[in-house]
């Protein structure tokens, strides 16, 4: 069978013109009439019926129109909304505006549509009144919200905080000023959002859907992980904000009950936190009073506080970027372990054990600490105090050496074996050295250490110079009376080693 035409809605213009030509060409055996000039019986009456006939028209069409969402308006989209069981929002709802931005310039135009919901903690929840777009090369936009429920006290500046559908390309989202009661009745348009909203509400199941309950109540960082370890059939919700009262817990939990698939066990509750103690020994550029080490050190700890307060669920901690932290003050300019302990070791609560170590399954070689999913990282300084030993910077000791060696000796690697033997005796008496009790070196140990790597046979005669850069202080040391000093913060560094053979040069 042929497919029925399209209605076409015709005008009065166009039924008049419709009725002539039909009643002018006399099909079907009847008479034609063909006048059709102004005043003629034969136009007089088409007119007549073809008036009723476009009035009935844009009848229909009214009524067609008001029966959907997108094109009702009026007393008609109340009806509409009324199959969803809402109405029309009248005075008495609070209303402000909210900024939303990003770090850095939007790379491109971000749309922000009428209706996009806005939480915060212990709020009502908010939606915003019209459609607006973040231009490309801005970071900042202001659009105006109101609550989505009538009443209530008003909502103090920065409250809210969160999307419960968040858009990509939006960081941050608040209220710069106090949310308060409006008497503007709700638009058509804003009637249509809230109507659209609810339908998508009514979508429960799924992973979005259980998103959007958690955040719909202020929590800003929800994370939906489905069949757990493997488990199938099970779904748990993550809620990674801190300080999570009880009384709010248990909301989310009766919210998250609202839109669970059915058959599917749900689990929800907080991240368990880990906790990482840093310990690093930091060196300085040059030597600075008690005071102002004291203000590095607090400078270090706010910029590492703040960066573990935005480590979001189950992210890892990464060894190099702790170091850079460290070293990104202009006087800091070495960062290492202290001994043997590792630069970051996590921490987790034990029941009725306290905090114990779990570096043996989250602290990893190259000395990054994993997060497991559910689980999230952070500072706990009240009981893992951050450990930042801050030292006057180190000073180089110069070590030349000369070594003449017993004609026919072979040579070959022998000046790297020889760098490193004096390096390691040098670095040994530094490690041992106080801060106010130099360690000493004889000749016969530096003598010992060569002759270790060329033979006791092979030195015919060997001549150390130990160059000091804190005062330019030379020690020359090259019979068995000879003897060097490394104070505490020198740094022992091999500089000219020379070989030369009974006869000359090597």
């Amino acid at each position: 069978m042929p497919l029925d035409r399209v209605f076409i809605k015709k005008d009065f213009a166009g039924v008049v013109d419709a009725l002539l030509a039909d009643i002018g060409s006399g099909m079907g055996g009847r008479v034609a009439l063909t006048d059709a000039n102004e005043g003629s019986v034969v136009r007089t009456l088409a007119e007549a019926f073809a008036r009723e006939l476009a009035v009935c028209y844009e009848q229909l069409d009214a009524v067609y129109r008001n029966a959907y969402l997108e094109s009702a308006a009026g007393p008609a989209l109340d009806n509409v909304v009324a199959l969803l069981g809402i109405e029309r929002q009248c005075g008495g709802h609070l209303e402000g505006t909210a900024l939303f931005g990003r770090g850095q310039p939007a790379p491109e135009d971000i749309h922000i549509p009428l209706g996009t919901l806005v939480a915060g903690r212990d709020v009502p929840l908010f939606a915003t009144t019209a459609n607006a777009v973040l231009g490309k090369g801005e970071r900042q936009l202001m659009v105006g919200v109101r609550a989505v429920e009538p009443g209530g006290n008003t909502v103090k500046a920065n409250t809210l905080a969160t999307l419960p559908r968040p858009i990509a390309g939006i960081d941050t989202v608040g209220n710069p000023g106090d949310l308060v009661l409006r008497q503007r009745e709700e638009t058509d348009e804003e009637l249509r959002a809230r109507a659209r909203r609810l339908v998508q509400s009514s979508n429960t199941g799924t992973v979005s859907a259980l998103e959007q309950a958690a955040r719909s109540l202020g929590i800003q960082e929800v994370q939906v992980m489905e069949n757990p370890g493997g488990r199938p059939g099970e779904v748990e919700v993550i809620l990674g904000d801190k300080d999570i009262p009880a009384d709010l817990l248990e909301e989310v939990r009766n919210r998250l009950e609202d839109v669970r698939p059915a058959g599917i066990v749900l689990r929800c509750g907080p991240a368990t936190p880990v906790f990482v103690q840093i310990t690093a020994t930091l060196t300085l550029n040059a030597e600075l009073p008690e005071k102002e080490q004291k203000d590095i050190e607090k400078r270090l700890v706010t910029t590492l506080t703040d960066y573990f307060s935005r480590l979001k669920v189950g992210e890892a901690v990464r060894e190099a970027k702790v170091r850079s932290l460290l070293l990104g003050h202009d006087a800091v300019v070495g960062c290492g372990r202290t001994g043997q302990r590792p630069l970051l070791e996590p921490f987790v609560w034990q029941d009725g054990n306290g905090l114990q170590s779990v570096a043996y399954r989250a602290l990893l070689g190259n000395g990054d600490v994993l997060a497991s999913p559910g689980e999230r990282i952070g500072l706990y300084p009240e009981a893992l105090p951050l450990r930042l030993s801050i030292e006057p910077p180190k000073l180089n000791l110069w070590v030349d050496a000369n070594l003449t060696l017993v004609a026919g000796t072979p040579v070959n690697g022998l000046q790297a074996r020889v760098t490193n033997a004096l390096k390691d005796t040098f670095d040994k008496a530094a490690h041992q050295a106080g801060e106010d009790a130099p360690a000493e070196i004889a000749y016969a140990a530096l003598h010992d250490a060569v002759a270790a790597v060329t033979g006791e046979s092979a030195i015919a005669r060997l001549r150390i110079t130990v160059i000091h850069e804190r005062d330019g202080l030379a020690e020359e040391l090259d019979d068995a009376s000879g003897r060097a000093h490394v104070a505490a913060r020198e740094q022992p560094m091999p500089r000219t080693i020379t070989l030369r053979a009974e006869t000359g040069d090597v």
